[in-house]
């Protein structure tokens, strides 16, 4: 693939219109040659026609793509799909920081004709009818074009829905929204209610206190998950932090979490992390290694999931006193599989 020397200042109308599969033969010979100058080594799958439009489905330098082209034999861009783990960690942490309760649907990596490259990141909110968004970032990983909601907007809507009764004034200070007005207004007084501690069911308790009880030298403390689990926070005989995690639904013991000690930590993860941030000051908040009970089973397979690591990163916010987190999951091998938008519960670090 050709070197990613420059940003985009528009977007392209990515989406072709309908696409039929044509052979090779059917492709006329001015297209054919527009692909020979463009790329200078690639095999094409799949030859697609579309109004005004030819569209080839090649591979190259062992990574997939399409080509586009006008009918008069002019190339266009070309589109190859990338996963998060290949983005900037800037473009990564955009997205984490800025679209709680969003997926990302998918990310491409764009080249165009007058030699702009640029990523093309499609997100939508999570739910039934949801319309896609686009961002597009420069290849350091810098938002260049959006037209996805306003962040703070996002930020916002996503407390408000998981905390209705918070004021307007926490709801600015919990998502980092407030404007000058608001920081330097004194914040009225409020008559807070009292919170009462989440409480665990009998059966979870009574589980948790016949399997972990007599290891236990501090807590448990109760938290309640994304309104899925119960959480255990406590301290074992070797004082580690540990948690075990229940599901609500139905009480049953799901997984067990251990909190390593710095020198416990993963060599392998730290590697990708060390390469992942290269050049960037970040700290290891903390390393989780979760393992399933034995005998949960995942519902969709019938077999019992493997281990994962949760990692928690913070990096200092230049020119203020902010700092912000990026959370990440690493599969039973340690290779990174995904980014977490928000903390996992109260007692995750905030």
């Amino acid at each position: 693939m050709r070197k990613i020397v420059l940003v985009l200042l528009a977007v392209l109308p990515l989406m072709a219109g309908a696409q039929t599969k044509i052979k090779e033969t059917a492709v006329p010979r001015s297209v054919l040659l527009a692909l020979e100058k463009t790329y200078e080594s690639y095999k094409v799958k799949t030859w697609y026609q579309a109004p005004g439009q030819y569209i080839a489905e090649l591979v190259i330098d062992g990574q997939n793509g399409r080509s586009y082209f006008t009918a008069g034999g002019d190339w266009q861009y070309s589109s190859f799909p990338v996963k998060e783990e290949e983005c900037p960690t800037l473009m990564n942490t955009y997205f984490v920081n800025n679209y709680p309760g969003y997926r990302i649907k998918s990310i491409d990596y764009i080249e165009e004709m007058n030699g702009d490259n640029y990523y093309r990141m499609t997100i939508i909110k999570k739910g039934i009818a949801e319309n896609d968004c686009e961002m597009i970032f420069d290849t350091r990983g810098k938002l260049m074009k959006s037209n996805a909601p306003d962040p703070d907007a996002v930020k916002r809507d996503y407390y408000t829905h998981n905390n209705p009764d918070a004021t307007e004034e926490k709801v600015s200070r919990e998502t980092g929204t407030e404007n000058s007005r608001q920081r330097h207004r004194p914040a009225p007084k409020v008559d807070e209610p009292k919170v009462e501690k989440f409480t665990p069911s009998e059966e979870i308790a009574a589980d948790f206190k016949k399997s972990v009880g007599k290891r236990v030298t501090a807590g448990p403390e109760w938290v309640e998950r994304n309104g899925e689990y119960a959480v255990a926070y406590y301290s074992n005989a070797q004082k580690v932090k540990m948690e075990a995690v229940y599901k609500l639904s139905d009480n049953q013991p799901i997984m067990s979490g251990k909190t390593l000690v710095k020198d416990r930590y993963n060599s392998t993860i730290l590697k990708y992390l060390a390469q992942k941030f290269n050049g960037e000051k970040y700290k290891v908040e903390k390393m989780v290694v979760y393992e399933y009970n034995s005998k949960y089973r995942d519902p969709a397979t019938g077999k019992k999931p493997k281990p994962f690591t949760y990692v928690v990163i913070s990096q200092k916010i230049k020119g203020t006193k902010d700092v912000k987190y990026t959370r990440m999951e690493f599969d039973s091998r340690n290779e990174f599989t995904g980014l977490l938008a928000q903390p996992l519960d109260e007692r995750d670090v905030q």
